[in-house]
């Protein structure tokens, strides 16, 4: 018997948009359970509850961070006997994961999608994503996720969040426009306090090669883009987790920038210090704050990071 499941963030603008909808969907189906929470320490006790009711597809609604605590719950200590189907949608103030695996639209057009489909006996498109594990090695529990970055990527998650957000600009529309501001101003002002974003000197291992970068920015997911038509990998090879790296100071910049966002790098690029690269296992040694899909992490006091391409989940996208 299919029993769904709703896992809502509260604080979510867009959860709070669409709640009478959603109110007004879920009184149309008492079946399906539903469980909001305020602080994210409440979602144990949700999933608990979801378990005891034997839900056997759990949708998800909220942003990245949300998803990185459900997914990381349900691999290092799940509560159900047989793990559900997993569903997003989005939700929150980023969406990177569903944009790529869960729901389009709205959070209440998306769900009366998903229901109408799962209770007529559908299974939607099943979506397959290696979820990336984050040792900090400091005693810290290991993370889980599907997207991290650092130096200038967590620098331009900040510039966003000080600069664009404040303007009222949200979800995709304002990652994008971040993008551009953070372009723009590394093209006028180059690295250094003018621009805010400044380079580091890192350690990186790759499936057990090392070598040092100075780096303005790296970038590592299992995912194949970051935003819709924004998909900044082209490493080939096996390996599930994809790197790419960008070397300061940033050489022919203005030529390369859009074709690093895209994906499709010009012949000259990687000697000028634009690289991407497959792997199994990266080995960081970084001491600036890390950002994994969404959340800021930082270092630890040894500066030393493994990321590994972990388990497969598995999404259903109606």
């Amino acid at each position: 018997m299919v029993r769904i499941g709703v896992i809502s963030n509260a604080h979510s603008k867009r959860n709070k948009m669409s709640m009478r909808e959603i109110h007004t969907l879920l009184a149309e189906h008492p079946q399906i359970l539903h469980c909001s929470f305020h602080h994210i320490e409440e979602l144990r006790s949700c999933l608990l509850q979801m378990a005891a009711a034997e839900v056997t597809h759990l949708v998800v609604s909220g942003g990245d961070g949300t998803v990185l605590a459900v997914v990381s719950a349900l691999l290092n200590n799940s509560p159900f006997k047989v793990q559900p189907c997993l569903s997003l949608l989005s939700a929150g103030m980023t969406n990177v994961i569903a944009h790529e695996v869960g729901q389009p639209g709205l959070p209440a057009t998306g769900l009366k999608r998903l229901v109408q489909r799962v209770e007529a006996g559908e299974t939607g498109e099943i979506l397959e994503r290696p979820v990336l594990s984050v040792d900090f090695g400091d005693g810290r529990v290991i993370e889980r996720g599907f997207l991290i970055g650092g130096i200038g990527f967590y620098q331009g998650t900040q510039l966003v969040r000080r600069d664009i957000h404040t303007l009222g600009a949200k979800q995709t529309f304002a990652a994008k426009l971040g993008i551009a501001w953070s372009i723009v101003k590394i093209l006028a002002f180059g690295p250094g306090p003018r621009s805010g974003f400044r380079g580091e000197n890192i350690g990186l291992t790759i499936d057990g090669r090392g070598e040092r970068r100075d780096c303005l920015m790296f970038l590592g997911s299992t995912l194949n883009s970051v935003l819709p038509g924004v998909a900044p990998f082209w490493g080939v090879g096996p390996g599930r987790l994809q790197l790419t790296t960008i070397d300061t100071p940033p050489r022919r910049f203005a030529s390369a920038a859009f074709a690093v966002l895209r994906g499709k790098p010009k012949p000259w690029m990687a000697d000028a210090g634009y690289l991407s690269r497959r792997m199994e296992k990266l080995e960081l040694d970084i001491h600036s704050p890390v950002m994994i899909d969404g959340e800021k992490f930082d270092a630890p006091a040894n500066g030393r990071i493994v990321v590994t391409a972990g388990p497969v989940m598995q999404f259903h996208k109606f």
